[in-house]
């Protein structure tokens, strides 16, 4: 075994050096997408969801949200809170727009405008849209979540955060026929429970046959009319 300090620097050898000169004609480039049907798009937009979900700047911004305004704490259960011991899951829930809604949208609009579209830039643009304050969110449990996503809770747009009508009035113009809809319906079953909660300041006092009473319960009609536009 040859011993390192018994080596004299004269008799190391030098390796010869060179300099190639490499020319690259052509950078590489983003994977472009063109879409055959709306199914492969509707694929696109699901598969770009998860990845958004998952991402740094996802996380911190979901994390900023619960550390500076208070949304550690159920907008509908008060007392559900993560924090002082307690260990609710508090949830964020987009709303009108669902994140599916807002990065199909914005694909639409990138295809309208004949810009590539590029999942990179996809992401980047639904982020944006985010920390501009243009997406509608809320703050939930995550049983009150299900219960929303399953039709079974609606929330009126009075109650949603952000200015998420600045997202509307910017892409009103390149939304499916199926979220005009959507958003159609909740604005009017949004006005109707706010005239119900108007009607809870002046009650009128009313006599009841006790024998036939019957429990209020939520219009099925509601909920049939979100299935029917509801994308998949």
């Amino acid at each position: 075994m040859i011993n390192p300090k018994r080596v004299k620097p004269e008799n190391m050898k030098t390796r010869t050096q060179r300099t190639e000169k490499i020319t690259i004609d052509e950078m590489p480039k983003r994977p472009v997408y063109v879409f055959r049907d709306e199914r492969e798009q509707t694929k696109f937009c699901l598969s770009l969801r998860s990845w958004i979900r998952s991402s740094m700047e996802y996380k911190d911004y979901i994390q900023f949200l619960k550390n500076t305004m208070d949304w550690r704490r159920c907008a509908i259960l008060k007392n559900a809170i993560n924090a002082n011991g307690r260990r609710y899951t508090i949830e964020i829930h987009h709303e009108p727009f669902t994140l599916f809604d807002i990065i199909d949208t914005v694909v639409r609009k990138m295809i309208a405008e004949d810009i590539p579209i590029e999942p990179l830039c996809v992401a980047e643009k639904v982020m944006e849209l985010h920390y501009d304050g243009k997406v509608g969110l809320i703050n939930l449990t995550k049983t009150q979540h299900e219960l929303v996503g399953n039709g079974q809770i609606f929330i009126p747009l009075q109650f949603i955060y952000h200015d998420y009508y600045a997202f509307y009035d910017e892409y009103k113009d390149v939304m499916s026929d199926a979220i005009k809809e959507k958003i159609k319906i909740k604005t009017e079953m949004s006005l109707r429970c706010d005239q119900i909660q108007s009607n809870v300041l002046t009650p009128e006092f009313v006599a009841m046959d006790v024998d036939g009473f019957e429990f209020p319960e939520v219009p099925e009609e509601w909920g049939k009319l979100l299935e029917e536009v509801e994308i998949k």
